[in-house]
């Protein structure tokens, strides 16, 4: 009983406090305990400066604490700030002093990165400080901060990518390019788990960001079917194993500019389909060609001396893979 009584215990009230406001009416040592809690005046000119050196030396010396993932581009530290950046996604500034801690880290500023013609995607203003609100939670309990910031923002970028990726195909299946092509969701890298999706909404429930798989060369013969697009060739975008996302044609082409095998990626900082699409069936034109070349030479009644079958390859602009022209000459 002894020992339950010391746990229920009455705290210690603040009687003198009482018995002033009681008996003048007012409390003289409000100003003083104002003071206390912690408001204070903002620095001057002269002081700011010392005080953001030594903030951005406790900065250098948290960020040499922390292992950084190498998908970090950019680390820039000024004005007591850590600019962290990853190409073609975010970029982040951050600073210490999370709830008054300077061992946390605490989220100034954040952008993202991805986007296509237009500009750069947007995020509401509500649903950025929500994100850095959790962000921030986040960072405090993690022994690598750093890495659940970039796994967080890394994984929402890719989603947006798709997103705008599945929003422009659907706009060139709505324009111009209407039945030349077909497109599917595909999960997991499996394509025997399609689902395909043509000028309607994408149903994408329960699949986490899904890839595209995107086919060209149709048979526009009035008896083909979805099926028969299955001979066709198709180029796949995708999130891959390490989150990263991919681009892989169905077939083997030949890039004509340095003669190898085409390598395709997207610009996730200016996101173009179109060109994309226009690129692999480019690439997929010359190497038929040259294809058609080889079966060519082998033909003697065809071929006698060297220049009798010839792969000419025009370029009207550098800069502009679909003006590039490859022909026979006979």
């Amino acid at each position: 009983m002894h020992e339950g009584l010391q746990q229920a215990r009455a705290p210690i009230y603040d009687v003198p406090s009482a018995i002033e406001v009681l008996l003048t009416g007012s409390y003289e040592r409000l100003p003083k305990c104002i003071e206390d809690v912690g408001i204070h005046g903002t620095l001057t000119e002269d002081q700011q400066k010392p005080a953001l050196r030594k903030l951005d030396t406790l900065v250098r010396s948290k960020l040499l604490e922390v292992s950084l993932p190498k998908e970090i581009s950019e680390v820039k530290v000024f004005d007591g700030t850590a600019l962290l950046r990853v190409e073609g996604e975010f970029k982040v500034l951050v600073t210490l002093g999370y709830r008054g801690h300077l061992s946390m880290w605490r989220i100034l500023h954040m952008e993202l990165l991805v986007g296509e013609r237009s500009g750069p995607v947007k995020l509401e203003e509500m649903r950025r400080h929500a994100l850095g609100d959790d962000l921030e939670r986040r960072m405090a309990a993690a022994e690598n901060p750093f890495m659940i910031l970039y796994s967080v923002l890394h994984e929402l970028c890719i989603a947006l990518v798709m997103d705008t990726v599945l929003r422009q195909v659907q706009a060139l299946r709505q324009g111009r390019w209407k039945d030349a092509i077909r497109f599917e969701l595909i999960s997991d890298g499996s394509s025997s788990s399609t689902q395909q999706i043509q000028d309607g909404e994408a149903d994408s429930s329960g699949l986490r960001t899904p890839g595209l798989k995107i086919v060209y060369w149709l048979d526009l013969d009035k008896n083909s079917t979805v099926s028969d697009s299955g001979m066709c060739p198709f180029i796949k975008i995708e999130p891959g194993p390490d989150l990263q996302i991919t681009c892989v044609h169905s077939t083997f082409v030949i890039d004509p500019v340095n003669g190898r095998e085409a390598e395709f990626s997207l610009d996730q900082s200016c996101i173009d389909v179109e060109k994309l699409l226009l690129r692999a069936i480019f690439c997929n034109r010359y190497t038929r060609l040259l294809e058609i070349q080889k079966e060519l030479v082998k033909n003697v009644q065809i071929f006698r001396v060297a220049g009798d079958v010839v792969l000419q390859f025009l370029v009207d602009e550098p800069d502009v893979d679909h003006k590039k022209v490859g022909s026979l000459v006979l």
